[in-house]
């Protein structure tokens, strides 16, 4: 009898020991507000807002030193400076990111991540040699993107042309997928490249082979990850991490 009042004892305490190292973890975004119950034997806190962040940052650009130019003030400001703070940006945030504690289940998040944010900074670092240093981009450039640089290489009169012929490209884009035939976007693309054009045909039409042809070429060929995994991803997480005890509670749209 005393045997089994002893047995009864120590199994009560493990239970008690056990529910004592479920820990409630709570977070919130924009919209909702979040919580669930873990398991402090597997993880810490500390991992778990890692990971949430991880995959946060998936959606969304990681550096923000350097923004292309989309106007002539913008360009004639560019140098070799914006390459410099953009390549020490990317060195300590990609370090940050490599340094992060995140649970297991999320470390293949984290190389997603890694990969992202090399991405780009590939995206970026072209399109300022693109205007600084068109020969270097064109090394280092995607095959399919060549196009937007090589005329840099050439003369005035093949710069124009490709311009000219880059417009022609994007109405004939907007045609494929509008139900007006793109007319409404044609007559839009016309003006804006008769007024650059008229104002200054040189300056505009390197932005809109660089910023607009070669940086969106470019960052079509570097990794992004999809939005929609990613949601699936951290539903996946919060399940592996929580259970049933997670809750969500948002606000009415």
């Amino acid at each position: 009898m005393m045997k089994a009042v002893t047995v009864a004892a120590l199994l009560a305490s493990m239970a008690v020991t056990t529910i004592a190292q479920a820990q409630t973890y709570k977070w919130q975004d924009d919209f909702c507000s979040m919580q669930g119950d873990f398991d402090s034997k597997k993880y810490t806190a500390k991992q778990i807002k890692n990971s949430h962040l991880v995959l946060e940052s998936l959606t969304r650009s990681n550096l923000d030193s350097f923004f292309p130019p989309m106007d002539i003030d913008a360009l004639d400001k560019l140098s070799m400076k914006d390459l410099d703070k953009l390549t020490e940006e990317y060195i300590k945030v990609k370090n940050n990111i490599e340094r992060l504690d995140v649970v297991p289940e999320a470390k293949g998040y984290k190389q997603e991540l890694v990969k992202s944010i090399d991405g780009e900074y590939k995206q970026n670092k072209l399109t300022i040699l693109g205007y600084l240093n068109p020969s270097e981009a064109l090394k280092q450039s995607p095959q399919m993107c060549k196009t937007y640089i090589e005329p840099l290489l050439k003369n005035e009169t093949a710069v124009q042309n490709r311009w000219k012929q880059f417009v022609e490209e994007q109405i004939q884009e907007q045609a494929d997928i509008t139900d007006d035939g793109g007319k409404y976007y044609r007559s839009l693309a016309t003006k804006r490249y008769q007024e650059e054009k008229s104002s200054n045909p040189t300056k505009y039409a390197k932005i809109n082979l660089v910023t607009f042809g070669f940086g969106n070429c470019v960052n079509e060929q570097v990794y992004h990850a999809d939005s929609d995994e990613v949601f699936s991803n951290q539903q996946k997480l919060n399940k592996a991490l929580f259970g049933k005890s997670f809750k969500q509670m948002c606000d009415e749209p």
